[in-house]
């Protein structure tokens, strides 16, 4: 059967499958094969396939970031025709165990990892696996797809497609999952859960596939339909509001396959796991629509959800009960109860965090007064929690006030429960607090299904200063429109125009700008190239793209750029005007070939209503503009020491610290010095963290960095600058022993950019170490003369 299948690729062969789209044909939808592996070689077909090897995430210069893939898996992929091979016309793919060492640590399994990069990937079609896999606990089998390139930002920003991952622990489901969102940490994902009928395992054979059209995806098991997805949303580091749908998953995904051993999705195997565990592939397939065209996407749409019966309604719109502390607050310690209405104040032995909580009056409000006497190991060793019910679909905007006994931060999120696995339907927002009392507010959407136990987390651990609470505020608010002219404050890569590159808002990719124009005119952004067209007919037509809000100051210098090219059209007109003209109405030549135009000029007036104007009116042919940039370039001071408290002098004030769940640590200043005492430094690197972030840095000058460390047991910390997206300016792993030593080095950086000096002191080569203490002490961060 494999073998006339194969043949049929070029015979037109038609898979039939039941029609999905109200407005297509009502006949039945026809899939045509377009690329396929039915394993019938002897051997894998290297045209068709590639392997990621080893155990650690890597970045783009080949330098090792994470271990365990970043989900704390154990084993280490290879080539091996032991780990991957081809019997009986199916591909296996083989976990072992077998120690393997590389130059990163050593490692108790093996297995395997294909993945079609570069050599095939496509956008939209159906996806389709037929395979039998294993099981056991920590096992974890997955056909999943990955982005061709990170058009959108680093995961999981560009998107993930999860075709099919199993829990060898739980042979009667599988699950299908998007991720989207933002970089990494905050991104989204959802998904469900397909469970088998009575009788029937994740060890027999079956078929597994996903179709994936314009803003849908449907997941198939055996051919049945179990779950829809059609809401998700990109959003870039320095892009204005999200790129426009369906993006991420608008663009080429590569296909992978792979047999992962541990990790979070299925834990750590134990006794009952039996080795060699193999995943036989039968084939994989991939196939474009024939009969139809593919759905025009359909951005979605909200309403205001209802809660149903039985969940906790809101009171005068807010969702919190309780906001002036009239109600007794619960004391979690142990296994207590949650108060499923009112608050909880949550401080577990387990993350070594202890502290009381009392009412107090401060400002004219009552406040909730957490005073931390061990501030534990992590974020959540002090936590104030509050349940609520939230429903999918709904954007909720959360508001509170907050002060602290000293400058400190703390992590503020939405979250599911334990039955949820503390999933986030929030982001993260680390909370900057000072003793004055301050409002901080942060909107989400409830992407995930509604939440009757919701969890609205203040989470106040690893610092010892305490923290004031008051008029908290959970409220659904209305998804609405975008108000385009509003003041724009400048984007975090400095931009002062949004969207200037026509890829975000709405999906005409237009959202902040207007166009005007007379009847023979048009004016979009081509879906293709993402570049705005404009196109005329005759001299005497009249156009006009604006965008509005800009904010200039008088005196400064600023850059305007952009890139340019015509058909036919000889010129177009620049201008920024507002009560006056800051820059006048400049001709800019146009060619054939797109060229990038640079614009100096210095604005006459301080103003927040200035208007950037494109005119091509009087212009027949066609013009493109894309990619615009309007940036201060005005000269500012380099800090020649933008590292402050160094010294430690002033505790932890300007530094901030991270203990992952998976690490036991407690961090804070003694004698006047940072004291980090570790007592599992868990599975990656940054479990145990401490930074200090926005550190202004200079493009072209060259920094001095120093600073002196110890460690009770000999083990290494990893050192980085690094920007907000990661990206690594400086990095080096130096071995530390009990005899506090003085570490110096030098880096140059090419651009200028916010940063953050971190020191990981997590997972490195030669753990688990025993409980020790790390201290570092007199760090210096200043441009070399």
């Amino acid at each position: 059967m494999k073998t006339w299948v194969a043949l049929a690729v070029g015979t037109g062969l038609l898979l039939s499958g039941q029609a999905v789209d109200a407005k297509a044909d009502k006949k039945e939808t026809k899939w045509k094969l377009v690329w396929s592996d039915e394993f019938q070689a002897k051997q894998l077909d290297r045209t068709k396939w590639t392997y990621d090897t080893g155990n650690w995430i890597k970045d783009a210069n080949g330098q090792p970031v994470s271990p365990g893939w970043g989900n704390n898996e154990k084993q280490y992929y290879t080539t091996k025709r032991d780990n991957s091979f081809i019997r009986d016309g199916k591909l296996v793919i083989k976990a072992k165990q077998e120690k393997t060492t590389d130059d990163l640590g050593t490692y108790d399994y093996t297995s395997a990892k294909l993945k079609t990069k570069g050599l095939f990937s496509k956008t939209y079609g159906r996806y389709e696996i037929k395979a039998k896999l294993p099981t056991g606990k920590g096992l974890w089998p997955a056909f999943w797809m990955l982005p061709e390139q990170d058009k959108y930002g680093a995961w999981a920003a560009s998107g993930e497609i999860d075709v099919m991952e199993a829990w060898g622990s739980q042979p009667d489901k599988v699950a299908g999952t998007i991720h989207y969102g933002e970089n990494w940490p905050n991104n989204k994902y959802t998904g469900k859960d397909y469970h088998f009928p009575d009788g029937q395992r994740i060890d027999q054979w079956h078929t597994y596939a996903v179709e994936w059209e314009p803003g849908e995806l449907r997941w198939y098991v055996d051919g049945n339909l179990y779950q829809t997805q059609n809401d998700w949303y990109s959003k870039g580091l320095n892009a204005a509001t999200n790129y426009s749908y369906p993006a991420p998953f608008d663009q080429n995904f590569y296909l992978v396959m792979n047999l992962a051993v541990g990790g979070w999705f299925d834990g750590e195997v134990d006794a009952t796991t039996k080795f060699p565990a193999e995943m036989e592939v039968d084939y994989v397939r991939v196939y474009d629509l024939k009969n139809r065209a593919y759905r025009e996407p359909i951005e979605p749409t909200y309403e205001n959800v209802t809660l149903p019966d039985g969940a906790k309604q809101p009171i005068e719109g807010n969702l919190v009960y309780d906001t002036t502390y009239e109600q007794p607050v619960t004391m979690i310690t142990g296994n207590q109860s949650f108060d499923p209405l009112y608050w909880n104040y949550v401080t577990l032995p387990d993350f070594g965090g202890k502290g009381s909580l009392a009412i107090i009056e401060k400002e004219g409000q009552r406040m909730a007064d957490v005073t931390i006497d061990q501030p534990g190991s992590q974020t959540y060793s002090h936590q104030l929690i509050q349940n609520l019910s939230l429903a999918q679909g709904g954007r909720y905007q959360v508001s509170f006030d907050a002060s602290s006994t000293a400058d400190r931060k703390m992590m503020v999120k939405v979250g599911g429960g334990a039955e949820r696995g503390y999933t986030k339907y929030s982001n993260e927002q680390s909370i900057a607090l000072t003793p004055s009392v301050k409002r901080h507010m942060f909107t989400f959407d409830m992407a995930a299904e509604t939440d009757l136990a919701a969890r609205l987390e203040f989470n106040l651990g690893l610092e010892k200063a305490g923290v004031q609470i008051g008029n908290v505020r959970v409220e659904q608010i209305p998804r609405g429109v975008i108000d385009e002219d509003a003041t724009k404050p400048a984007l975090p890569d400095g931009n002062l125009v949004y969207n200037g590159t026509f890829d975000q808002g709405a999906m005409d990719r237009l959202t902040y700008w207007h166009f005007d124009g007379s009847k023979r005119t048009t004016g979009s952004v081509d879906p293709e190239s993402r570049d705005f067209r404009y196109e005329g007919h005759g001299q005497k037509t009249t156009a006009r793209l604006t965008q509005k809000g800009l904010q200039l100051e008088a005196g400064h210098a600023y850059q305007l750029r952009f890139t340019a090219g015509a058909k036919k059209a000889k010129s177009l007109q620049v201008k920024i005007t507002g009560a006056q003209d800051q820059l006048k109405q400049t001709t800019v030549p146009l060619t054939k070939q797109a060229t990038t135009v640079d614009i100096p000029f210095t604005a006459t007036q301080t103003a927040d209503d200035n208007q950037l104007v494109f005119d091509f009116s009087g212009q027949a042919g066609k013009i493109s503009l894309n990619d615009v940039e309007l940036i201060d370039v005005t000269p500012v001071p380099v800090d020649p020491s933008p590292l402050k408290n160094g010294s430690f002098a002033n505790g932890l004030t300007s530094w901030s610290s991270y203990v992952h769940y998976d690490a036991q640590a407690a961090i804070e200043a003694v004698n006047e010095a940072a004291r980090i005492q570790i007592g599992a430094e868990g599975q990656e690197p940054w479990s145990v963290l401490l930074e200090q972030g926005n550190l202004s840095l200079a493009k072209g000058k060259t920094y001095e960095l120093s600073f002196t460390a110890s460690s009770t047991v000999p083990r290494p910390i990893e050192v980085t600058v690094e920007n907000a997206s990661y990206t690594r300016y400086f990095s080096q792993v130096e071995p530390i022993t009990a005899t506090p030593k003085t570490y110096s080095y030098t880096f140059t950086m090419g651009q200028a950019d916010t940063g953050a000096l971190k020191f990981l002191m997590g997972r490195a080569e030669g753990s688990p170490f025993a409980a020790h203490d790390v201290t570092i002490d007199d760090v210096n961060l200043k441009v070399k003369e």
